[in-house]
């Protein structure tokens, strides 16, 4: 009855999406809060959060396969299928980010060789095929090294291109794509480990399953590695606001410093960083199902707003000639139906999962 509860609610949001998207391919970015200031807004930050988290899985999936770590082949099918949920309801955020769906079949069918985003757009096309090939692979009882290992380092390239990308301009310096380019996989990783922990333990005990003690056992390791990520996710957090608070350059990080007293920018340290992290330095609080669940479901909801916080801190404040007669910030209120679109993508990822772990044997270990 649970179940049957579950998957007519993730069917209700994956409607409501639908209705969105005709929305937006009839209305166009009307239905958005997008202006010629805001050009980013809530889908394309749930696009970026779901596509690391979906390269941090990837991460994850490598320390059995690539670096030999044998016991960790018990979650191995599991973390594959949910990596290919997780980049299926990216695909979908980014489809409607783009206004139109039919702008999709565009990318493809007239590609600019010259374009990074069009590389990264192919990237992420290659790396669903790959992860579809190697699923298919472990379904079938077998394993494959170099499939593996290509998932591994094209999620390596996607997450460090991705910050590339949203650093490209100059002009704007919070966008900083050095320190993008290292903060989005190292915190990708944190999100992928923290995915493991809150979709495999909330499968178990909706299902009513007890979890084996071995796979616990390595649930507790990856509690000890997620502890130290998220520590690390922080660590980075604090070195980026001390720059951006107390820089020389004061026009430049303005942006940033107004962003500081966003609710966004508290959610993201606060609730998704300090409190995960402390929480996870306590042993009795790290092996208890609850403490894990609670500090990964922080993290995860901060590593969203975050995500948003980051795109907004470098486009907030209008230069050149756009600031002329406007306010020295523009403020950002997501629209109902870009709040759709996140939901759309979310329950995406949770459909999926949740069928394949119904009807797809997600514990099966390959020989």
């Amino acid at each position: 009855m649970k179940a049957r509860l579950w998957i007519g609610l993730l069917c209700i949001g994956v409607l409501v999406g639908l209705a969105t998207t005709f929305r937006v391919y009839t209305a166009g970015f009307d239905v958005y809060a997008k202006t010629d200031i805001l050009v980013w807004t809530m889908p394309l930050a749930a696009y970026i959060f779901l596509s690391l988290t979906s390269s941090g899985l990837a991460f994850c999936c490598s320390i059995p396969v690539i670096f030999n770590i044998k016991r960790y082949e018990i979650i191995e099918k599991r973390t594959v299928f949910l990596e290919i949920s997780v980049l299926l309801g990216a695909f979908v955020c980014l489809i409607l980010h783009l206004g139109s769906p039919l702008k999709v079949f565009y990318l493809i069918l007239s590609p600019n060789l010259a374009s990074p985003l069009w590389w990264l757009a192919t990237l992420y096309g290659i790396y669903l095929l790959v992860l579809l090939m190697s699923f298919q692979k472990i379904h079938s009882g077998k394993t494959s090294k170099p499939l593996c290992a290509t998932a591994f380092f094209i999620a390596i390239g996607t997450a460090t291109v991705l910050g590339w990308l949203v650093g490209m301009t100059d002009a704007r310096p919070t966008l900083n794509p050095n320190f993008l380019s290292v903060f989005f996989p190292l915190s990708a990783f944190a999100c992928g480990l923290a995915a493991i922990l809150v979709f495999s333990l909330l499968t178990a005990h909706f299902s009513g399953k007890q979890i084996p003690e071995e796979r616990m056992a390595v649930y507790n390791d990856i509690a000890k590695l997620f502890g130290v990520m998220a520590g690390v996710t922080l660590l980075l957090t604090l070195w980026r606001t001390i720059v951006g608070v107390t820089s020389s350059s004061s026009l430049e990080f303005a942006a940033f410093r107004h962003m500081v007293k966003s609710v966004s920018f508290n959610i993201e340290l606060w609730l998704g960083l300090v409190l995960p992290f402390v929480l996870m330095m306590i042993p009795s609080v790290r092996k208890s199902t609850a403490g894990k669940l609670t500090a990964t479901v922080l993290f995860m909801v901060g590593m969203f707003a975050g995500r948003l916080e980051v795109i907004l801190s470098g486009e907030i404040m209008p230069l050149g000639a756009m600031a002329e007669g406007r306010a020295d910030f523009v403020n950002y209120l997501p629209t109902i139906w870009e709040v759709f679109v996140a939901l759309f993508g979310i329950s995406v990822v949770l459909l999926v999962y949740t069928l394949g772990d119904r009807y797809l044997q997600l514990d099966a270990v390959h020989e």
